[in-house]
C-alpha cells in the first residue's frame, strides 16, 4: 500500500459521519506529520500573519507531483506563529519576509494541502475537516493532553 499524503487523508476525513470511521482511519494513517498537525489545530496557537490567502501561484500538479508536500514542509509552521522562532531558538523573521516565506510555501503544496494549512491558519480545522477534538482523543489518546511543541521534528 502506497503511502497517503496529508492532504489524502484529510481530504477524504471530511467525507466521514460516524466518530468510529473518523477513529479508524486516523489510526490506520498514524504518522508524526498527522500527529503534529492535529496537534497544532487544537492546541490553539496564535499565526502571525494577516487574514485571508495571501496572493500566490497555485501549483496544478496533482497530489505527490507537487514540489513539495506538507509533511516535508511542517518543519516551518513555527516560522508564521507567534513567537514561534523565539521559542525554538530562533532570530524573529520580519513580517514582510514572513508574509513572503508563506506565500512560497502556499506555492509548493497541492490544493488540497494549501486548504489545510490556511484552515489552521484561520482556526477553521475542526470544524472543515470534521476533526473534533473527541475524534481525536479517540484516534490518539493522550495527544492533546501533552504539552504541544511548536517545532517539529520528524
Amino acid at each position: 500500500m502506497k503511502a497517503r499524503q496529508l492532504g489524502e487523508i484529510l481530504t477524504h476525513q471530511k467525507t466521514l459521519t460516524k466518530t468510529t470511521d473518523k477513529v479508524a482511519w486516523l489510526q490506520k494513517h498514524h504518522s508524526p506529520g498527522l500527529t503534529y498537525l492535529l496537534a497544532l489545530a487544537h492546541a490553539g496557537v496564535e499565526w502571525d500573519l494577516p487574514p485571508g490567502a495571501p496572493p500566490f501561484k497555485q501549483d496544478p500538479g496533482p497530489i505527490g507531483l507537487t514540489p513539495s508536500h506538507l509533511m516535508r514542509e511542517l518543519r516551518i509552521i513555527y516560522l508564521f506563529v507567534k513567537g514561534g522562532s523565539e521559542a525554538c531558538g530562533y532570530t524573529p523573521v520580519l513580517p514582510h519576509r514572513r508574509e513572503q516565506l508563506f506565500q512560497q510555501l502556499l506555492e509548493r503544496l497541492h490544493s488540497d494541502e494549501v486548504a489545510i494549512v490556511m484552515a489552521l491558519k484561520d482556526g477553521k480545522f475542526p470544524s472543515t475537516y470534521r476533526c473534533t477534538k473527541a475524534v481525536v482523543n479517540g484516534a490518539f489518546p493522550g495527544l492533546l493532553d501533552q504539552r504541544f511543541e511548536l517545532r517539529y521534528f520528524r
